[in-house]
């Protein structure tokens, strides 16, 4: 009887969720959920024009400008490299915008996954934190990308998986 209760009790304490695992889910599915939503808009998105391409150059000179306006001299470099980003996407935005959604779709799932306590869900969110970190290099050369870009994607990436990674013993194999 008493081995009973001991198990009962087991089974309770293995359906309760642990709050900071819900918090960091509910976190998950609004980012990548927003994320889902803005590579769909990218999907069904008509290709770039001409124009679109000019829109994007006129944005940055006009960032330039002021700051030639304010004193600034040199130092544009990763503003160039930003402009060299953003017209790559945009020349690219169908086939970035597919990976995008491929991408979130297994962030979501590994985060709903966890939710309901298995630890496939952690190692789909490991693949989507680094398929994610690696995004950009689908559309554009590695030595283009600001190195600064990748340190703090990366850095929220691992901040995620370190803080999912304390609600292991919660999940369960399958």
């Amino acid at each position: 009887m008493s081995q009973y209760i001991q198990e009962q009790e087991q089974v309770q304490k293995q359906e309760k969720r642990p709050t900071g695992l819900l918090v960091l889910c509910v976190l998950t599915m609004i980012s990548t959920g927003w994320q889902l939503l803005g590579s769909l808009g990218g999907v069904a998105s008509a290709a770039a024009t001409p124009k679109d391409l000019s829109e994007v150059k006129l944005k940055y000179a006009e960032l330039i400008n002021l700051f030639k306006e304010f004193g600034q001299t040199d130092g544009f470099e990763p503003i160039l490299k930003m402009q060299d980003i953003e017209i790559a996407v945009v020349e690219n935005l169908q086939f970035f915008s597919f990976l995008g959604l491929i991408f979130a779709g297994v962030g979501l799932f590994g985060a709903f996954k966890m939710y309901n306590g298995f630890k496939l869900g952690f190692h789909l969110y490991i693949v989507y934190s680094f398929l994610s970190l690696i995004h950009y290099h689908f559309v554009i050369s590695p030595s283009e990308i600001p190195m600064h870009l990748l340190v703090v994607n990366g850095l929220f990436s691992l901040l995620f998986v370190f803080l999912y990674s304390r609600h292991l013993k919660w999940m369960q194999a399958s």
